[in-house]
């Protein structure tokens, strides 16, 4: 198996495999758009005998995961023409991304999987998902007076920055846009209209970003700081009644506008989104804010990762009471009766937020003295993840 680089001069090959796998016809100008981000990617490719036969895409994104900046790397357009399937390529492909993102010190990744139970043998797992609702026109909240004001029409690209970023830091696991995320993404698709809320001093506070046809009004997003911002939005929506008959929309799982809603009884799906892998637990964890403890934790952590064998061994972590962490790889014996041991996709999940370590115990996902599992309940900060971006 040939593992190389994909240059520029890969680029046709690479969208037939691309267009082939996911069955889509690109238009020219999406061709073109593809093309001018190609240079943009980290694309590998296994070839035989001069042809792609396999691909995988490296983005380099960053994302928030406790107010903190990370380095991301995002796993896209994985593909594999048919009569190349089941030799290991994709497998050695995965394999070597691995190798590339610890290298760039990109030291998690995320990843839109096709079979969540395929890329778990790879180390990834389920980090986030969303609640998806379809209001009908009758069950809209009520309305009501705000003190502030909404503007339709474009607010200029700044002032959506500045809202998104207050708001996405307040979650695990979503994005850090730069302009070309939003000039190439988040406001080209089903994203036409547009809605700011500004309070009474004049400051935004919220925004929709929407489209309404055949009576459907379809949010690509809807963002609030605070509730008077989404009683704003939601009043503003509710004035297209007699122009819609229904409203869709995705948010945080935990959302709670059925509650609010005076009939609750409305659509709702809870859907798996995106997956995510620690790359480097040194990088990672010596990255991440732990909560202050009162005093400081140490735990030994066994952590089991197949494909990346840096990860694999005995750590021993170290949480200050400020909340900084040092963790090292020890070869020295320890006591099983002081170590936590985990596999690096139920670490993931208990780093990023979207499982407890104590609920991971009981489903047997950790293993370790009670005493442990609870420093590390204690030492991991409660934050919900969520991502509004598809890659």
């Amino acid at each position: 198996m040939e593992i190389q680089k994909l240059t520029v001069d890969d680029f046709e090959p690479a969208m037939a495999l691309s267009e082939y796998a996911f069955q889509v016809v690109m238009s020219e100008e999406q061709t073109e758009k593809r093309r001018s981000q190609f240079d943009s990617q980290d694309i590998w490719g296994v070839f035989e005998e001069g042809q792609l036969g396999a691909k995988l895409h490296i983005i380099p994104f960053q994302t928030y995961i406790h107010g903190r900046s990370f380095e991301m790397g995002g796993i896209a357009g994985v593909a594999t023409w048919p009569e190349y399937r089941r030799k290991g390529w994709v497998a050695g492909l995965l394999k070597h991304a691995l190798e590339e993102m610890n290298r760039k010190k990109q030291s998690i990744s995320f990843l839109h999987p096709f079979s969540f139970a395929f890329y778990r043998r790879y180390g990834w797992e389920t980090y986030v998902e969303f609640k998806r609702y379809k209001v009908p026109t009758a069950h809209l909240p009520a309305k009501k007076a705000t003190p502030g004001t909404i503007r339709r029409g474009d607010p200029g690209l700044s002032i959506l920055k500045e809202v998104y970023s207050a708001y996405a830091e307040r979650y695990n696991g979503t994005l850090i846009r730069d302009d070309a995320r939003w000039e190439n993404s988040v406001l080209t698709n089903g994203a036409s209209q547009k809605a700011v809320y500004y309070d009474e001093a004049g400051k935004a506070q919220g925004y929709v970003l929407y489209e309404v046809k055949e009576r459907k009004f379809t949010i690509r997003e809807i963002i609030y700081l605070n509730e008077e911002a989404r009683q704003g939005l939601w009043t503003f929506i509710a004035n297209h009644d007699s122009m819609i008959e229904e409203v869709t929309l995705q948010a945080p799982a935990s959302d709670m506008l059925a509650f609010q809603l005076d009939n609750p009884r409305i659509q709702q799906e809870i859907i798996p989104f995106f997956m995510a892998r620690i790359v480097s637990v040194e990088q990672f964890i010596s990255q991440y804010p732990f909560a202050s403890p009162d005093s400081p934790v140490q735990i030994n952590l066994q952590v089991e990762d197949a494909h990346a064998p840096w990860n694999e061994g005995v750590w021993q972590l170290n949480v200050a009471m400020n909340g900084t962490a040092s963790i090292w790889k020890t070869s020295e014996p320890v006591a099983k009766d002081q170590t936590v041991k985990v596999d690096i996709q139920a670490l993931t999940a208990m780093m990023m937020g979207y499982r407890r370590p104590t609920e991971m115990a009981q489903i047997g996902r950790v293993e370790g003295p009670n005493g442990a599992i609870k420093a590390l309940e204690q030492a991991i900060p409660d934050r919900e993840t969520y991502l509004l971006d598809f890659f």
